[in-house]
């Protein structure tokens, strides 16, 4: 199984979800990020990371707020968004990358 950063280095977008067990919409984003897996299942990779265990990554990228989306391609931060985000507007970001 790859790592964190093996995933990210990869030619196809990869879409990390840092979440937080704790946090209030924390079951809408599981089912959010399982269809958007289903959607782009060989076109990018679709991670969710949980900060709480996870410090380290929350300090490297700078985390303020989950759940927080970052894009990466070829280990490069496309894109970054934070707080509540629709399945149309993740997918959005996704497309741009591809």
């Amino acid at each position: 199984m790859k790592n964190f950063r093996e995933i990210i280095k990869e030619s196809v977008p990869t879409l990390v979800v840092f979440e937080h067990a704790g946090m209030n919409d924390a079951v809408e984003v599981k089912y959010l990020v399982k269809d958007l897996k289903d959607k782009f299942a060989e076109k990018a990779n679709i991670w969710r990371v949980d900060g709480s265990y996870n410090g380290h990554l929350k300090m490297e990228y700078k985390l303020e707020e989950y759940p927080t989306y970052i894009l990466f391609k070829e280990g490069q931060e496309l894109m970054r968004e934070a707080g509540k985000k629709t399945e149309a507007q993740l997918e959005d970001m996704i497309q741009r990358a591809l």
